[in-house]
């Protein structure tokens, strides 16, 4: 296996990421830990050179995480690697988590992905991130499989046969929210895409209100990218092909998000209550809200959850603030060079 974990001036957590990396119940000589290295300090590179773990310089005139895989891959084509684990650098596997991609990927899975969850949840946002992460892995990672429907990628903590991987990246460089295009690639071709529930990762989550603002603006313009360009494009594959996972995913591009939802169908509901619309709203969103709280995880349920969702208005308005802040310049920087990807 290698594990790929590709950074951007990651000065600050590389070197206790790639430390961590190794310590995993697997053996030693079976997996290479490689940090793709864009724009780092020659401190940090001396402190790599320290760790056990391969470092791989990159630089590129428009970085994005795509293309620092993509030159892993290409540096390490004549290798004997089977498996390519794809971290963020703020990942921490859990000790058994290779040891369990390796015996999907011997189930005969080419594309898996890994339960991530939250590093911390020492701030009311942070804690919102995690059960909202919690919220989609049941969703649309763990619901989908017992569906016998294919897993949604999340961008980290994901592995992939090695040729595979290299077949479904070839094209994919300049563009925010590459695992969505992955994704497709994958379904396109109607391969399955494994879920491990207890294969861990955990990952850091934003802890304050401008850094869950600016994460979502980022967010929404990628899913407004893809909804634009492969809404229409997944139905019909659907009609004509019955290509089903790949019609979903392309349906969940139009889906709004799950806090800016929360506060809508409240707003719904307290007209209903006053008489203005509808009763069937309030049906809908008690039906609605009690399909989150079921999809969060049990460990939740503390009085730091309430206070969270006490906070949940805060959210909902930061979230509202980042969709304004979506502009037609600023779709532009999630557009995708797409002369080699067939779609």
């Amino acid at each position: 296996m290698l594990i790929f974990i590709p950074g951007y001036k990651e000065d600050n957590i590389i070197v206790d990421t790639a430390k961590r990396a190794l310590q995993q119940e697997y053996p030693s000589d079976k997996y290479k830990v490689v940090v793709l290295a864009d724009s780092f300090s020659p401190e940090t590179l001396t402190a790599l050179s320290q760790v056990n773990v391969h470092v791989l310089e990159v630089s590129f005139e428009n970085s994005t995480k795509a293309k620092s895989i993509n030159r892993g891959l290409e540096f390490y084509a004549e290798s004997d690697q089977d498996i390519v684990v794809i971290l963020d650098s703020d990942n921490v596997m859990s000790p058994n988590f290779l040891k369990q991609v390796n015996k999907a990927y011997n189930s005969g899975f080419k594309a898996i992905q890994g339960h991530r969850t939250s590093k911390n949840q020492d701030t009311t946002f942070a804690l919102l991130d995690s059960i909202n992460e919690e919220i989609g892995n049941s969703f649309f990672r763990k619901g989908h499989r017992v569906l016998g429907m294919s897993s949604g990628l999340i961008g980290s903590a994901m592995a992939f046969d090695f040729s595979f991987l290299k077949e479904i990246m070839n094209g994919i460089g300049d563009v925010a929210g590459e695992d969505k295009l992955m994704e497709l690639k994958i379904l396109e071709q109607k391969a399955p895409i494994e879920f491990l529930p207890n294969a861990y990762v955990l990952d850091e989550k934003v802890s304050n209100a401008n850094t869950f603002s600016k994460q979502r603006t980022r967010w929404v313009g990628v899913q407004i990218y893809f909804f634009k360009h492969y809404f229409l494009k997944g139905f019909a594959a659907l009609f004509k092909s019955g290509k089903v996972d790949y019609c979903d995913k392309a349906f969940q591009m139009s889906l709004i998000p799950k806090v800016l939802l929360v506060g809508l169908l409240s707003m719904l509901s307290a007209l209903a209550l006053l008489g203005l619309l509808s009763e069937s709203w309030l049906v809908l969103t008690g039906v609605y809200f009690t399909a989150l709280l079921l999809a969060v995880p049990k460990r939740f349920y503390n009085l730091s959850m309430i206070r969270a969702i006490a906070n949940l208005p805060k959210a909902i308005f930061y979230m509202i603030l980042s969709i304004l802040r979506i502009r037609k310049h600023t779709a532009s920087k999630f557009e995708v060079t797409e002369k080699n990807v067939k779609i």
